[in-house]
């Protein structure tokens, strides 16, 4: 029996849905084909004695996308379970589209190092850049980049050209105000039709507290209101929120990412995704007229591997 660990239930954010759909794709799918018997427990809150009861009994334990790796796993852990429960997984743990949290300068401590070969399994550890690998290949913990599942279905990114709407993300959780407020007269001094999509919890009420952005401006927070709007056509995506612009490229619409923090920056290095830093002006004044396409460097051989390792 394999237990995924699902990111898309019980979140508060929209891109963890994003991430669920895809993780049902590329991994659940192809298990539940291969006739293998593949349950769910949600990554974010409290689990139930049963779920703890699934983890127990399961041959293996695939946690699935967010930020879940740190230089300190063992003492301040960005996976919100209970020490206890994360250690039911010991032995038959495997990652699936994880990266490490933020940029880390001293290094994985032995400790926190030790305790991670205790939960890995006999799978590698799919994580989603270089980076990432680069981190637990030093812990002693076998991984393969597989970059992000959401961008394995992607092959081009096509950027911004002479589209006359916009839809727009930014973020409550890395506040820039400055920064920000000059890209909302960037995008209206570019774009007909400005619209924002709230991804997080928090992000309408920061939206509006800033310069240049109205109410009615605002999208309903659910995936949906997002799809539609961004197919609308004679649209392009632009914002902070990487899996708001991956949502994009995967609709085949022109999408500029930019970058505010690892996530995006490391996939940017490991896959050729355009990503310029928030703070890129004059770069992403061009980069939202240039039409640009670019083919990404999906690592589709280890992909294909790491997948045929549990379907056969």
């Amino acid at each position: 029996m394999i237990v995924v660990v699902d990111p898309g239930a019980a979140t508060t954010n929209l891109g963890d849905k994003i991430i669920a759909e895809a993780v049902e794709r590329e991994l659940i799918a192809p298990l539940r084909n291969a006739k293998l018997d593949v349950h769910r427990v949600p990554l974010h809150g409290t689990l139930t004695d049963g779920q703890r009861e699934l983890i127990a009994q399961a041959d293996d334990v695939i946690v699935s996308g967010t930020n879940l790796l740190s230089d300190h796993m063992r003492f301040r852990r960005s996976w919100q379970w209970d020490r206890k429960d994360i250690e039911l997984t010991a032995g038959k743990l495997t990652t699936f589209g994880v990266g490490w949290w933020q940029y880390q300068r001293s290094g994985i401590d032995p400790l926190s190092a030790r305790w991670l070969r205790s939960l890995r399994g006999t799978h590698a550890w799919a994580v989603r850049d270089e980076y990432s690998a680069r981190r637990l290949g030093k812990a002693g913990v076998h991984a393969a980049h597989t970059t992000c599942p959401t961008l394995w279905s992607c092959s081009t990114q096509t950027l911004p050209s002479n589209e006359r709407r916009a839809v727009v993300t930014l973020t409550d959780y890395n506040q820039e105000r400055a920064a920000d407020e000059q890209l909302v007269r960037a995008l209206n001094s570019r774009f007909d039709e400005v619209l924002y999509w709230p991804q997080g919890p928090g992000d309408a009420v920061y939206l509006t507290s800033l310069a240049g952005v109205g109410p009615e401006q605002i999208l309903a927070p659910t995936l949906e209101a997002f799809d539609a709007a961004l197919l609308a056509g004679d649209t392009a995506y632009v914002g902070l929120r990487l899996h708001g612009g991956v949502r994009a490229i995967q609709l085949g619409v022109p999408s500029l990412i930019l970058s505010v923090d690892n996530r995006a920056r490391e996939i940017s290095k490991s896959v050729d995704l355009a990503a310029p830093s928030r703070f890129a002006v004059n770069e992403i004044e061009h980069a939202m007229r240039s039409g640009e396409e670019r083919k990404l460097a999906i690592p589709t051989e280890t992909i294909d591997g790491w997948r045929r390792g549990w379907t056969g």
